[in-house]
């Protein structure tokens, strides 16, 4: 039997596929994206509530928890654990302290950490599933399947689950070469996907509120041109100032680019990033997975050897990461406090996303020869729980907030307001920067509270 004979023979419907989970067992949806959401088979487990109990399910990274899966009436169920949530029903629940939702923390090169001794716990945690269901693209002539645009860690999570399922998607666009690849034989059960267009959805993520238009250019500017130079490797992150960057690159020479999922496709397309000065794989763009926001960088994306993409937690890992000379990560913080740690997780009891790859990729970068991380933040944003207009730097974090990167990493902070360095400054020294990148309304607030927590 060859395996196209052994792929027939696998094809379910969603509805058989999902029978194989039982009560008590842990189902893994694997951490491949929201566009890699299995849209076939959450709902069709969603639809299997009644019948089972006392199921974890792993959501991390997509959007099955929208799927069903948190409806009323499915709490005994099953339990939800995420370490980057994206759904709003799921937030929302995390949010409001639910007990059927759960975050938990997540460096993806500490995975191969699993296979040693004391770690029954985590292995299940990071990498084994009782089942996993997950997308893939239709095997080539070869029998071998893709997982898209977005690898991760699915080669180690199909390796290490008892039964997996893959969803078919006809549509899949696929970066190839790489880590990117599984011999179809290695999944229990196939069913055919039920593609969705969310690039409607995730439009508003690359558009600028008016308020935040003016402040987002200067922070931009300040970046681009004082702490970027021509030849650099950059790492773009998610949030506002990373995914706004792009128009004020356009006029560097020779960019590099070693990146997570962020990379703006055009400067690739222009020549702007061109990854020649590279040391570590020269010409082409490393990463673990790579977002498309409209229909044309899919196009892009599919099939172009320009990218070198890789298991997370290789790509993601600080020693690889660190290999790339020059390197750079600008990232997004959601709040900095007056000893200058960071926090990207949550404000208060709101959660917003998780880490990502950015604790790794700010101490990687530091860690590279001429490296520097960047942080750019809008100085006062609009809460979306008070309506009330926050400083961005605070004294501590809100109640009850988290030190997402260490104050020993902390190195520029950039506002409208300017530029703080902090690398090698002492507690008051950091203050006082950051103070003075403050939004003028929360100085005098913020001056009162430096005085009280480091001076008599």
């Amino acid at each position: 039997m060859d395996w196209k004979e052994r792929y027939a023979d696998k094809l379910r419907t969603p509805d058989e596929a999902v029978k194989v989970v039982k009560s008590g067992d842990f189902v893994r949806f694997a951490w491949n994206s929201i566009f890699n959401t299995c849209w076939a088979l959450a709902p069709a487990l969603a639809q299997r509530a009644p019948e089972l109990e006392n199921v974890t399910i792993d959501t991390t990274w997509s959007m099955a928890s929208e799927l069903g899966l948190l409806a009323p009436g499915t709490e005994k169920s099953w339990r939800t654990f995420t370490a980057f949530t994206y759904g709003p029903t799921e937030i929302a629940k995390l949010s409001a302290r639910d007990e059927q939702t759960n975050f938990y923390s997540l460096c993806q090169h500490l995975v191969p950490l699993v296979d040693g001794p004391f770690r029954d716990e985590a292995r299940k945690s990071f990498s084994e599933s009782d089942v996993l269901m997950i997308m893939i693209s239709p095997p080539n002539e070869q029998g071998i399947v893709s997982f898209g645009t977005h690898l991760w860690g699915s080669r180690r999570e199909v390796r290490n689950a008892k039964i997996v399922i893959g969803e078919v998607n006809e549509q899949l666009p696929i970066i190839p070469g790489g880590d990117n690849w599984m011999p179809v034989d290695e999944f229990d059960y196939l069913v055919e996907s039920t593609p969705m267009d969310l690039y409607g959805a995730v439009a508003g993520l690359m558009e600028t509120p008016p308020e935040q238009q003016e402040p987002s250019e200067v922070i931009c500017a300040l970046i681009a041109s004082e702490l970027i130079n021509d030849g650099d490797c950059i790492m773009f992150g998610g949030g506002a100032i990373p995914m706004r960057i792009a128009p004020f690159l356009e006029n560097k020479v020779d960019l590099g680019c070693h990146t997570e999922v962020v990379c703006p496709l055009d400067l690739m397309k222009s020549g702007v990033i061109n990854n020649k000065r590279r040391n570590l794989v020269p010409g082409k763009t490393s990463c673990t997975a790579m977002a498309a926001w409209k229909k044309e960088d899919e196009e892009y994306l599919n099939g172009n050897a320009l990218f070198d993409i890789r298991d997370s937690e290789l790509n993601n890992h600080i020693l690889y990461f660190a290999r790339n000379d020059n390197m750079v990560a600008i990232n997004a913080p959601l709040e900095i406090n007056l000893f200058s740690e960071i926090n990207i997780e949550r404000v208060g009891y709101r959660y917003f996303r998780g880490v990502g790859g950015q604790v790794e990729m700010v101490i990687g970068a530091l860690s590279a020869k001429n490296g520097r991380s960047i942080h750019g933040v809008i100085s006062r944003k609009l809460s979306k729980t008070t309506e009330q207009w926050v400083s961005a730097i605070v004294p501590q974090f809100t109640y009850p907030g988290v030190a997402s990167i260490p104050r020993h990493f902390a190195d520029f902070i950039v506002t409208e307001y300017g530029i703080a360095s902090l690398l090698g400054k002492s507690e008051r020294q950091r203050a006082e920067e950051l103070i003075s990148i403050a939004h003028p309304d929360y100085r005098a607030e913020l001056k009162k509270e430096a005085q009280r927590l480091f001076y008599q």
